[in-house]
């Protein structure tokens, strides 16, 4: 330690309050560590640096391995990512649940590294040196040379896109994990890399989509892997129209969404429910979905409005019970006349209010 309060050779990165507070025992493991990552790029190292101390601090002595070996990882792929990795990958290992901390190194390491986008890009470059030695020679090379920077600059560009977007995924990712219940989290991540590996925009727009597929949808598995897949072959045959299907913007998403969601729909149990309100009201009353009433009162003493969708339970029949208990509350208020109740009714009590509130 210097006598300015950092240590001699990571002043930048080590304060000393931060490292007093690594146990004694591991110092040099922590000092290691961030030594390692400001070799790679000074703002990973920063947020190493601030994290690592209460991982090494943690009674599980692999904490702190698992968050090193998960932030390498994505940093390995892009250093970008890895900086919003070293900033959340410890809360994601907070939550006890292992998938959820692996598959988040895993998808965002995905969103960066492609297959088609970079492979041999090197091999080009080696070859687009030689040939630019040659041009004034061969004019057969100097063909050659064209073509090779036109693709190369085409492949950087793509490479710079999806490293743009895995960074950006990295980021909004943690804020929707934590909305996310852990019976989910292993389903959502294996489907959200499927995206992540064909097109990192698509998985940034696909995230939350995903998310509610899950949770206000009530997704299967099966359910999830089949919207996800017919997804996959739109973004394969267009980019932009793939991303808005990932989004829930086409009409398409939206067809897939009513066929493979679960629940209860209102139109299966409306002609049911129609008879049920009628023997408890005593009158003819019309059973009307919430989403379809146009200009018509939510509530009325002609209809009763219900959701269009029943997916409180995983039961079609607690689904049922449901629609029940709220039609029988609508019937009620239209037997005992709750819409029916109009100030003239009570024409003493309204002149007496006039009399004391004269103003109002």
């Amino acid at each position: 330690m210097s006598d300015s309060g950092t240590t001699t050779n990571l002043g930048l990165y080590v304060p000393r309050a931060l490292l007093e507070s690594v146990p004694e025992g591991r110092r040099d493991k922590y000092l290691s560590a961030v030594e390692e990552f400001a070799g790679r790029k000074y703002q990973i190292a920063v947020e190493v640096a601030k994290q690592l101390p209460a991982l090494l601090a943690d009674e599980d002595p692999d904490a702190a391995d698992r968050y090193l070996a998960g932030v390498r990882a994505v940093a390995d792929a892009d250093w970008r990512a890895g900086v919003e990795a070293a900033r959340y990958l410890q809360h994601l290992q907070a939550s006890g649940d292992p998938v959820l901390a692996q598959g988040y190194a895993s998808v965002v390491a995905e969103a960066v590294a492609s297959s088609t986008e970079t492979r041999g890009v090197d091999d080009d470059a080696v070859e687009l040196a030689a040939l630019e030695r040659e041009l004034d020679a061969v004019a057969e090379s100097r063909q050659r040379v064209e073509v090779l920077r036109a693709e190369l600059g085409r492949r950087r560009q793509r490479a710079t896109r999806r490293q743009d977007r895995a960074s950006d995924l990295a980021y909004e990712l943690p804020g929707v994990l934590a909305t996310l219940p852990s019976k989910h989290h292993a389903t959502y991540m294996e489907q959200l890399r499927h995206v992540a590996e064909f097109d990192p925009e698509a998985a940034v727009l696909g995230a939350p989509t995903l998310a509610e597929l899950l949770v206000v949808h009530h997704f299967s598995p099966d359910g999830l892997a089949e919207w996800v897949g017919r997804g996959l072959k739109v973004l394969e045959r267009n980019v932009e129209i793939g991303r808005a299907y990932f989004k829930m913007a086409t009409k398409q998403a939206l067809a897939d969404l009513e066929e493979l969601r679960e629940g209860l729909r209102l139109r299966q149990v409306a002609r049911v429910l129609k008879l049920y309100a009628t023997a408890l009201s005593g009158r003819d009353v019309m059973i009307r979905a919430t989403e379809e009433l146009g200009g018509l009162d939510l509530m009325s003493y002609e209809h009763i409005a219900l959701p269009s969708e029943m997916g409180a339970y995983e039961d079609d029949d607690d689904n049922f019970r449901a629609y029940k208990v709220a039609t029988a509350h609508g019937a009620g208020r239209i037997e005992f006349g709750t819409y029916r109740f109009s100030l003239s009714d009570i024409p003493e009590t309204v002149t007496t209010l006039e009399r004391r509130y004269p103003e109002a």
